[in-house]
């Protein structure tokens, strides 16, 4: 008996032996991969006036000195797009010193260039939120595509029925435009 366990013993041996190959041998098949890579980069807003690079610009063609009842100046601003992103900007005014005269002030912003005469503008008005100096901005945003750039003709008029009070006094505006991502 002691030798057919030792025959049974080796055939099972054997066996093993036999399947652990096999089990080996299935390990060999093929394979293959591939990798997919992508790069991300953030695009930029850069709102840029009269080709300026920095974030102001003096507006002096639109100063005014001596004012009087009726008096009115018109200056262009060029508003550009130099970033990589198309967007929707839109300005808005405020003034310091005298607040009777800045409220007296009427604005207006036209598409486009100045008129021959050099006081008015070209183009259509275009609808602001309020005429007055003191704080007027675009009833709707304006679109800019990447590189592309408008020119806007501002102008400011002190009315034919301003008050007398008005006389001597002085007010600065500024005008902040605003760029918001657009698309």
């Amino acid at each position: 008996m002691r030798q057919l366990d030792s025959v049974r013993l080796r055939a099972l041996l054997s066996l093993g032996i036999v399947a652990g190959f096999g089990a080996v041998g299935t390990l060999a098949a093929w394979t293959d991969s591939a990798t997919a890579t992508a790069q991300f980069s953030a695009g930029t807003l850069d709102l840029t006036l009269n080709g300026e690079a920095d974030d102001a610009v003096d507006l002096t063609s639109l100063t005014m000195t001596n004012m009087y009842p009726g008096s009115a100046k018109a200056a262009v601003l060029t508003v550009a797009n130099t970033g990589s992103l198309p967007y929707a900007y839109n300005f808005a005014t405020t003034a310091t010193g005298n607040a009777a005269l800045a409220t007296a002030l009427t604005i207006s912003v036209a598409p486009g260039g100045l008129a021959a005469d050099g006081i008015n503008c070209a183009g259509t008005a275009l609808p602001l939120g309020s005429a007055s100096l003191a704080g007027s901005s675009l009833a709707s945003a304006r679109t800019l595509a990447p590189a592309a750039a408008e020119q806007l003709c501002i102008r400011v008029s002190l009315p034919a029925a301003a008050d007398n009070s008005l006389q001597g006094t002085s007010t600065t505006a500024t005008l902040t435009f605003t760029a918001n991502q657009a698309g």
